[in-house]
């Protein structure tokens, strides 16, 4: 067993060829009535990021992995216009799937929370309409539904703009560079594809799919908690609803937390989150309402 300070990485092999990092950090004492983490992280943000995060959660008792997506962080996927496919199809019906199945290996059978930062919990939204019954909760830190209505004034509109230039800079580069998100690297063409499509329509069917990822999000009945930041405008209140109101079946649960502890730097200091997290586990999952259509509010 690896150290809360040490933790133990897993090479995950993608079907294009390349290789990404799973890191895990294993509880000296496991809780058993609570669930391992599977952190997805945000747009641009390598895996390491989130170790402190994961040594939080860890020495509350929870089993905690970090996956790295595809072009990001120790990926070795290469961004370009020969890359293979790398859009939300993919890593919800690959990626995420590959993280669970080294998670049981590594840590045996265990029920899994997604814990999704920005476009991770997106993507951690898209997992879920496959209905793998490993996954038993969502929660989404600083994240949102890119939907342009869902942001005030005149972010709004540079979005909606932003869902129909972005496209045509990805065809001719094979990539976006990362500053259009605030972030540092280059996203590949796919993912900004998709993400394209859901800020500009609300909903998307990602490409290459092999389902009706809509309904099946419609079916999904496992809770879902999303935690905004107090003066986040990369993903403000409003827009982490827009991500929970994708999930129509589930009983959803929307906190607002009033410390500006910044987009990305939560999870550096993340102990107001943790708590949050640990107490909607211990109160929400395993106790599914499904058909629930109203989120509850907690502003505290």
């Amino acid at each position: 067993m690896t150290t809360m300070e040490d933790p133990q990485r897993v090479e995950l092999q993608h079907s294009d060829g390349s290789t990404s990092p799973l890191l895990i950090v294993e509880t000296a004492r496991r809780d058993e009535s609570r669930p391992a983490i599977l952190v997805l992280p945000g747009i641009a943000v390598g895996a390491r990021y989130y170790l402190p995060l994961a040594r939080a959660l860890a020495a509350e008792g929870v089993d905690v992995a970090i996956t790295e997506l595809r072009g990001q962080g120790e990926s070795t996927y290469r961004i370009g216009r020969r890359s293979g496919p790398a859009g939300y199809h993919e890593s919800a019906a690959e990626d995420v799937p590959l993280a669970l199945d080294a998670m049981e290996q590594r840590l045996g059978a265990r029920s899994v929370v997604l814990l999704g930062h920005s476009m991770g919990a997106q993507i951690g939204v898209y997992h879920l309409a496959r209905h793998d019954p490993r996954v038993v909760g969502l929660v989404a830190v600083a994240a949102q539904s890119p939907f342009h209505r869902g942001f005030p004034g005149s972010f709004g509109h540079k979005l909606r703009a932003a869902s129909v230039i972005l496209p045509a800079l990805a065809w001719l580069s094979g990539h976006v560079p990362g500053q259009f998100f605030g972030a540092q690297g280059r996203i590949p063409a796919d993912r900004v594809r998709d993400w394209s499509r859901l800020a500009g329509r609300g909903v998307m069917q990602p490409a290459r799919a092999d389902l009706d990822y809509p309904a099946g999000l419609a079916r999904v009945t496992v809770p879902a908690l999303a935690v905004a930041i107090a003066d986040d405008p990369l993903a403000p209140a409003g827009a982490a609803r827009n991500l929970l109101a994708m999930l129509p079946a589930s009983r959803t649960t929307l906190e607002l937390e009033p410390e500006a502890l910044g987009h990305n730097a939560w999870a550096r200091r993340p102990a107001e989150v943790v708590a949050r997290v640990l107490a909607w586990i211990d109160r929400d999952v395993g106790a599914v309402t499904p058909g629930g259509d109203d989120d509850e509010v907690v502003d505290a």
